[in-house]
């Protein structure tokens, strides 16, 4: 007989901790940390310290809390949104605006090494000036790894100029990264990225996350005016876009008032009734009440 798998107390905890930061936030966002510095973490959790929560539990504790919170509140999209979770990852509990949670992780870029046999994406410099090591065989690594001008001075080792390692593109060996890294260069931009997130019900992905906004405003705004075009071209009349119509028709009309005759199209101006003087009313009405007698 097989018993069932009893599950260890302080998973129980995380996974009740869990679901009730599911409970308490709005916004759940997805980062994937296999390839974020720990130290970077931490420094995002102290920014955000009141407004966001990091949780790193391992995936299995994370897909029981969803399953547990999807049972007992209801909300949409929730299987969807376990099912993209990488297998390494931080989920971000916050009822911070998402957009806003992207813009603070932007304004926050960490300056890391560059990986050992990876292809980087800048140039890499290293700065003239005092390396801060002493003298002896790393002298060998700064001359034949990455071929630096050196000399001593005051026993430590000096870059003589700025002097560029790597174009961005290129391979930088295990050897390069680790005397860069030695060097204290650090040229590749860190970024903590938003996957994807769950708000309230609705799955948002990292192509929405990060949309350039501003262009998307700009191209909304032209793809409007050619459809309206379009529309104005079409041997039909729409009613519920009346006032587009009145308002093409007068801006045509505008433009070729002003060519015709020079100036644009001028409000209608309403006859004024003659104004009859009061006199002359009193005098009407005697008139009138006179002709009457005569019927008597």
């Amino acid at each position: 007989m097989i018993k069932n798998k009893v599950i260890p107390q302080r998973k129980i905890k995380e996974i009740n901790n869990l679901v009730d930061l599911f409970k308490n936030y709005k916004n759940v966002a997805v980062i994937e940390v296999a390839n974020i510095n720990d130290m970077q973490i931490q420094a995002m959790r102290k920014i955000l310290r009141g407004k966001a929560v990091f949780r790193m539990s391992k995936k299995s504790l994370q897909l029981r809390a969803i399953e547990e919170f999807k049972n007992n509140s209801k909300k949409k999209n929730l299987d969807e949104f376990a099912d993209n979770i990488p297998g390494q990852s931080s989920l971000v509990f916050t009822n911070l605006d998402l957009f806003e949670l992207k813009k603070i992780f932007l304004e926050n870029a960490w300056m890391v090494p560059a990986k050992p046999n990876e292809i980087t994406p800048v140039d890499i410099w290293v700065p003239a000036g005092d390396t801060g090591l002493p003298t002896g065989q790393v002298i060998s690594e700064l001359n034949m790894t990455l071929k630096l001008p050196t000399r001593i001075m005051n026993d430590t080792i000096h870059v003589r100029e700025d002097t560029r390692t790597h174009k961005a593109g290129d391979l930088v060996n295990i050897k390069q990264a680790a005397v860069l890294k030695k060097l204290g260069i650090t040229p590749i931009e860190s970024l903590i990225r938003l996957n994807f997130a769950w708000s309230d019900g609705e799955i948002i992905p990292e192509e929405i996350l990060y949309m350039n906004m501003e262009q998307f405003n700009q191209d909304f705004a032209r793809a409007y005016r050619e459809a309206l075009g379009v529309l104005f071209e079409m041997p039909f009349f729409s009613d519920d876009m009346t006032e587009e119509y009145i308002r093409k028709a007068a801006s045509e009309a505008n433009i070729l008032n002003s060519i015709i005759f020079g100036e644009g199209i001028q409000e209608p101006i309403e006859e004024e009734e003659p104004k009859v003087d009061a006199k002359e009313e009193e005098e009407d009405d005697e008139e009138e009440i006179g002709i009457g007698g005569l019927f008597g």
